[in-house]
This record gives C-alpha cells, sequence and structure tokens, in this order.
C-alpha cells in the first residue's frame, strides 16, 4: 500500500467516524485515492459532481434532510462556489464538511496552481467561514472536530488539506 493510499484511508475513516453519509467530489491528483476510497465505501453515498457549487447544493441538501454531508474538492473549487458557501452558511444555516486540497501552497509543484495558494485563506476569511490546515495524516483527527464545530456553528467548516495530508510525502 502506497503513502497516499494509507492517508486516503486515515482520512475516509475520520469521515466515515464523523457521520459522513453523503460525499460529493470533483477530481485533483492530490485527492484521486480519497475519491476512490469514498466511492467504495458502503456507508458513503458519493455523487460526482461537474461544479463545485453543485456540490454544495448536494450537502446542502443532504443537510436539510438530517444527513452528515462532505464537499471534497480543490480550494479552486471554494474560490467558485464562496457565494453558494455563504448562502448556506449565513441565509440557512445549513453545517458540512468541505474537503479541500491545498493547492498553491508552499509544497506545490505548479507555478499556475500558486495563486489559489495566497488567496484562499483570506476568501475564507472574507466569506468569514471558519477553516482549518491540516498539515499531515497524523493530524486528520481535526477532521471529526471540524464536523462537530459546523454543526454547533451551524454553518460549512473547510478543511484545508496539504499535499502531505493527502500523499504522505513532503515536495
Amino acid at each position: 500500500m502506497t503513502a497516499a493510499e494509507r492517508c486516503a484511508d486515515l482520512i475516509v475513516a475520520e469521515l466515515v467516524a464523523a457521520g459522513v453519509s453523503v460525499a460529493a467530489s470533483l477530481p485533483d491528483a492530490w485527492l484521486a485515492h480519497v475519491i476512490d476510497r469514498v466511492d467504495a465505501h458502503d456507508r458513503i453515498r458519493h455523487v460526482r459532481v461537474a461544479r463545485e457549487d453543485d456540490g454544495v447544493g448536494v450537502c446542502a441538501g443532504a443537510s436539510l434532510g438530517g444527513e452528515r454531508a462532505a464537499l471534497i474538492c480543490q480550494n479552486a473549487g471554494i474560490l467558485l462556489a464562496a457565494n453558494a458557501l455563504a448562502g448556506y452558511a449565513f441565509h440557512h444555516q445549513l453545517p458540512f464538511l468541505v474537503l479541500a486540497a491545498y493547492r498553491g501552497s508552499r509544497e506545490d509543484r505548479y507555478y499556475y496552481q500558486m495563486y489559489k495558494g495566497l488567496v484562499t485563506e483570506p476568501v475564507l476569511a472574507g466569506l468569514q467561514l471558519v477553516h482549518h490546515v491540516v498539515e499531515t495524516a497524523q493530524d486528520v483527527a481535526l477532521i471529526g472536530d471540524a464536523m462537530r464545530e459546523a454543526f454547533l456553528l451551524r454553518r460549512p467548516v473547510v478543511v484545508l488539506l496539504r499535499r502531505a495530508a493527502l500523499l504522505g510525502e513532503e515536495a
């Protein structure tokens, strides 16, 4: 088993322990193993979506139906879905989790990802959405804490996953 597969198993175990029963996702190279594990898990209904704001809608609908949900995407998806996230947070007070690959951070290998790392946390702060950064696979217990926090706050909470947390490796 590769380091990335071990990280994915830890992350999905945290999602299941947190009660996540619905997950919407969009593909990203860093998230591939997590998405594969979610798709194969018998306790999580997995919905592949074409746009991140559609995934936000799936998670909001699941929350309205009493389910715990997670959107799995790249941080670019948070930027794209900012309006939907803020609307569900403040108008509707719907709790769910957003797990996002933290692309454009210091360990990313592609220059065209870098702007995402520069703007993601300031955008989340501007939206007044709580977020946490998971540095390594040893810190994935933060996922369960973030889900509990989402329910206490009655709004989405974002968990940004660095390369080492998703792939078990540094840059």
